[in-house]
């Protein structure tokens, strides 16, 4: 069963998602940030650091599947496995 067709369907369904969720994903660092910035007591600063650290994890695994959503795109184009 070739399933290119519909895994590419799904991919595209994905990257709309993944933009949005990105975008939510930035606010929410953002106003962490923010709330970090304003924090004068040490240790829980550190704490909304790690908040901080979390986010750029997630985005970084974000990142990961998007590029590997593009590679499958192209190995679909080309009819190769990786």
């Amino acid at each position: 069963m070739d399933t290119r067709k519909e895994a590419l369907e799904l991919s595209e369904e994905l990257k709309k998602f993944l933009l949005e969720c990105g975008t939510n994903i930035d606010e929410y660092y953002r106003r962490f940030r923010e709330l970090r910035l304003l924090e004068d007591d040490l240790s829980f600063q550190a704490a909304l650091l790690h908040v901080e650290h979390a986010f750029f994890m997630l985005v970084h695994s974000l990142n990961l599947l998007k590029e590997q959503l593009q590679l499958l795109e192209v190995a679909s184009k080309k009819k190769e496995v990786f």
